[in-house]
């Protein structure tokens, strides 16, 4: 017996429904941060807001990011960059940013969504004897890349807030939302001396109180 037309009609627009599902999945599985797509670069996109609340896109790609993780699994994560000034190149600009998890994600274990916070985060800006550091948090999500040992990972829904500054250093801005992807080897000694690195310069240094735009 051959089905009726209104039954074809049906069969049709079920398997059209079910194409469009499966194409919008698709499309939200490359959507999401930590999807299909694995990192291949080490860069933090920054959104800086200025007095007036103007926003202003940064970029910066690292060309340096090591990684230590303990037995619980928590890591910490460096990322560094050394470049010449644009207004004195003899003098070197050095950017670097520090996050130490406190809980980890674990899939269908912890409940995970990227407008939370796991780790602090730190990022510093040095122009010896200046700089100037900038403090806050951010969601992470990694993984260990099983073929080469290294640290993969995604920074998402990340805050900062300038908090020190060292000498007369200018402050490039006051706060900013960053993301970011990294792709970083382990090496806890190069971990280890950034963080006394980014402790011991700015001990000293005047801390900035919290403005009216970063309240």
């Amino acid at each position: 017996m051959r089905p009726s037309r209104n039954t074809l009609r049906r069969r049709a627009r079920s398997a059209g429904g079910a194409i469009r599902l499966a194409a919008g999945l698709a499309l939200a599985a490359l959507a999401l941060p930590g999807g299909c797509q694995t990192p291949r670069t080490t860069r933090l996109d920054l959104t800086t807001l200025d007095e007036q609340g103007r926003a202003a896109g940064h970029f910066t790609e690292f060309s340096r990011a090591w990684f230590q993780q303990a037995d619980n699994g928590i890591v910490e994560l460096v990322l560094r960059c050394d470049s010449p000034s644009r207004v004195d190149p003899t003098q070197t600009i050095t950017q670097v940013a520090y996050f130490k998890g406190f809980w980890h994600p674990r899939p269908g274990v912890t409940y995970a969504d990227s407008t939370q916070v796991n780790a602090r985060a730190q990022y510093a800006v040095l122009t010896p004897p200046t700089g100037v550091r900038y403090d806050g948090g951010a969601f992470v999500s990694y993984r260990i890349d099983k073929a080469t040992g290294r640290l993969v990972g995604w920074i998402e829904s990340g805050n900062l807030k300038l908090r020190y500054r060292m000498g007369d250093a200018v402050e490039p801005f006051r706060v900013a939302t960053i993301r970011g992807t990294f792709v970083a080897e382990c090496n806890p000694a190069q971990v280890v001396n950034t963080r006394q690195m980014l402790q011991t310069h700015f001990a000293a240094s005047r801390e900035i109180p919290p403005g009216p735009e970063s309240r």
